[in-house]
């Protein structure tokens, strides 16, 4: 092994055949079967996997006389062999069985790899959750080992999962563990991921750099065949960018295998039919992809790919149905991959991976010319995740203990100290890492959600009887769509995707300011507002004609937006949805009415005369609300509570949008604060009133899945959440709230309730609808006199 370091595989290899016939013949068996198990160890870290398996097959009649470690070390370099070969069942079978003498002779570090490896076999078969619990397991042992393999391998499931950004913090921890540790092979496998990462991400020019590196880093190690493997990534991005294309051919070639199983010979198999699409070779294309093994397993990235060029060779070829048909494919399986995973933020990473099919798709509707065709192809993408069925927190104690402890320390921290803040802050992030990791090894719900994505048909009879004029927008070749369905349907390009993006942020950063303003800057921030929402109502909605309730369907750029406060909107019902199909399964109310829960959180100076004006609005339709503190304020639990039982449950508690982890957004409740994190499904609510701050505010990703408080909310089956998009004054917000529940208990559909309010209440236009509109008109009649 030692010349293999220094001269490379084939110098160690040459020594283990002057070994084998040395003993060739003699009384020293066990010495001959060691060596096979180096030579095995050499050829997997080569990449060379049938050779190895070769190798370590000479082991098995001698595999009882081995030590323990010995026969660990076999059966876990035959798994990792098997593993790269596909042959996944052969593979969990070695490692089980090595994990199983590690555990019995107490052998941390094969138990650590085995362990670990089993992670990888779940990974590879698509089992996302059991693949971070296994190698959670793993790297809770201490074992002292290098980490970089480990970092490796856990950075390959969350680029899996679509978590590019988190990926990298684990490949660079690698990196370091990598060089720290004087390991060049996992250095250059790192540098290969990073060069993966940098490719989701869209960023070319940096993937083409790590591949470059870990090419130079392999050939650096005589390690032939993983140089190859970092030169089919930079062969990839060639291809993407539509540049030498023979090149990237050639490169292909070496993986010239008649079936293509493994992953380095399906990407081979892609780069050589995207070749031949380039040069529109139909034929040779379809060749290529008739090599593809259809039995593999394959992860979600690479099915889409797959997917996306056999719908273009068939729509090439003349055949948009099966064209059209294969894209319907891909994006069911999107959402049932999403569907199988219990992560809000995996759900809306996953939609990463099919951004280019997706945009594949879109641009194929447009030049298609027809309306209904572009309609159908941006919905089955947009907020593919809530279409799935709702997720609930594990029953894990864990986590419960995890979040009280990160609820008691929000709770306590006052200002204090800088070293101490910056303590606190790291131990709550520590905190929510831990949860976030624990929740995404839990696999995902099965309930029977499953929505198809609706259609411009059925969006169009929605219209006419629900009186609406729904607007969605959507991106193609870097610019900004508006669709239009009402009495006629429209297309109109509103422009660049950067400008449009960049006269949103403004108008949302000028609310801000308003917002929190002192009195002395009033007047200047109000006039930037108005100018700023101006040029969005002009770019977005100029030359629209809507009539009845406008339902705002928007794209993650545009989604916070104060929809609401747009001139063009003013004298309109208004809700904002993530998809028409959202929209579109608006549930039908519970006959019975389950009655009004208004909760106050600390830190309102209104907050507690807010929710008992609320409770008197609604009179005995009000459930008793909490008071199960001193302070008579609510705490989490009635927070939750209420959202189970109750119909309305309206909170009036100062909230939290959290940019860079949406999920852990939050409401200030008595105790601490409660998380979009810890909602159960499925709610009793119908409609959520969030009167406080921003939490109406969402981070979305690419595939326009939407993150955040109020977006936890309608996944979890709430027909309508109230919310502001900007922070909002507490006597805006009580005036406001009051006036909003008198026309609700009247009636009134939440989204005129809040058009009438806006109008009545100056700031009130912060406040927007989302999801779906609301109401009970049956409650008008049944409200006791004298309200």
């Amino acid at each position: 092994m030692a010349r293999f370091g220094i001269d490379g595989p084939e110098a160690g290899l040459a020594l283990l055949d002057e070994v084998h016939r040395i003993v060739d013949g003699s009384s020293a068996p066990l010495l001959g079967a060691i060596a096979h198990i180096q030579a095995g160890a050499i050829n997997v870290m080569s990449s060379n996997w049938s050779e190895a398996l070769a190798e370590l097959a000479q082991v098995e009649p001698h595999l009882d006389d081995l030590t323990p470690p010995e026969r660990c070390a076999t059966l876990i370099n035959r798994g990792l062999a098997h593993l790269s070969l596909q042959q996944l069942t052969e593979g969990r079978a070695d490692l089980e069985a090595a994990l199983t003498i590690a555990v019995d002779h107490d052998l941390r570090m094969e138990e650590f790899k085995a362990r670990h490896n089993l992670g990888c076999v779940a990974f590879i078969a698509g089992d996302l959750p059991a693949a971070l619990r296994l190698m959670a397991e793993a790297a809770a042992l201490d074992a002292g080992v290098g980490l970089a393999r480990a970092h490796l391998d856990h950075a390959k499931v969350l680029l899996d999962a679509g978590l590019v950004d988190e990926a990298e913090v684990v490949l660079d921890l690698g990196l370091d563990a990598a060089h720290e540790d004087r390991q060049p092979l996992e250095r250059g496998d790192i540098q290969i991921d990073l060069a993966r990462a940098a490719l989701l991400r869209g960023d070319l020019a940096q993937a083409r750099t790590w591949a470059g590196r870990a090419a130079r880093t392999f050939r650096t190690l005589h390690a032939t065949g993983r140089a190859d493997e970092a030169e089919l990534i930079g062969a990839a991005i060639d291809v993407g960018i539509g540049s030498r294309l023979a090149r990237a051919g050639a490169v292909a070639d070496r993986w010239d295998s008649p079936i293509a199983t493994q992953p380095n010979e399906r990407l081979a198999t892609r780069i050589r039919a995207e070749v031949a699409l380039g040069r529109h070779d139909l034929a040779v294309a379809q060749q290529e992809l008739d090599r593809l093994d259809t039995s593999a397993v394959v992860p979600l990235g690479a099915f889409l790919h797959e997917r996306l060029l056999a719908a273009r060779i068939a729509a090439a070829d003349g055949d948009p149905a099966r064209s059209k048909a294969l894209i319907a494919g891909a994006a069911e399986r999107l959402a049932r991959d999403q569907g199988s995973v219990h992560s809000h933020e995996v759900r809306a990473g996953l939609a990463l991976h099919a951004a280019r099919i997706r945009d594949a798709d879109v641009e194929m509707a447009t030049d298609s010319g027809s309306l209904s065709e572009l309609f159908d192809a941006t919905e089955r993408w947009r907020a593919a995740s809530l279409r799935a069925a709702p997720i609930s927190p594990p029953d894990d104690p864990e986590v419960g203990a995890l979040v009280g402890r990160l609820r008691q320390l929000r709770r306590d921290s006052q200002p204090s100290a800088a070293a101490v803040t910056a303590d606190r802050d790291l131990e709550a992030s520590r905190l929510q890492a831990e949860i976030t990791e624990r929740l995404r090894r839990t696999v995902g719900p099965t309930g029977p959600r499953g929505l198809r994505a609706a259609t411009l048909d059925e969006a169009s009879a929605l219209v006419g009887s629900r009186r609406a004029t729904v607007i969605t927008f959507h991106e193609v070749r870097g610019t900004v769509v508006r669709v239009v369905v009402g009495p006629d349907t429209t297309q109109s390009v509103i422009g660049p995707v950067a400008e449009v993006v960049a006269a949103s942020s403004r108008a949302i950063a000028d609310g801000r300011a308003l917002a929190l303003a002192r009195p002395t800057m009033t007047r200047f921030l109000a006039q930037a507002r108005a100018s700023s929402l101006r040029r969005v109502d002009e770019l977005l909605l100029g030359g629209l004609s809507a009539t009845g309730t406008v339902v705002i369907v928007p794209t993650v750029g545009l989604a916070s937006l104060p929809w609401r406060a747009l001139p063009s909107l003013a004298g309109h019902p208004v809700v904002a949805s993530p998809s028409v199909t959202a929209w579109a399964q608006r549930s039908t109310p519970e006959t019975h009415f389950r009655g009004v829960v208004a909760l106050p959180g600390p830190g309102l100076p209104r907050s507690r005369e807010e929710a008992q004006a609320v409770t008197k609005v609604w009179g005995r339709h009000t459930e008793s609300a909490s008071a199960t503190t001193p302070s008579a304020y609510a705490v989490s639990s009635d927070v939750r509570e209420a959202l189970a039982s109750a119909s309305v449950v309206h909170l009036a508690a100062h909230g939290h949008h959290v940019d860079q982890s949406p999920l852990f957004s939050s409401l200030d409740m008595a105790d601490g604060p409660v998380f979009a994190h810890e909602l159960r499904a499925p709610l009793a609510a119908e409609l959520v009133i969030l009167s406080a701050c921003d939490v109406g505010r969402s981070r979305g990703r690419v595939g326009d899945e939407p993150l955040g408080l109020a977006a936890a909310l309608l996944s979890l089956g709430v027909q309508c959440a109230v919310a502001a998009t900007n922070p909002v004054h507490d006597d805006v917000a009580a005036a406001a709230m009051i006036a909003l529940h008198k026309r609700l208990v009247d009636g009134v559909d939440v989204a005129t309730a809040l058009r009438d309010t806006a109008i009545e209440v100056e700031g009130a236009d912060a406040f927007c609808a989302y999801g779906n509109t609301w109401s009970r008109p049956q409650l008008a009649n049944s409200s006791p006199p004298g309200r």
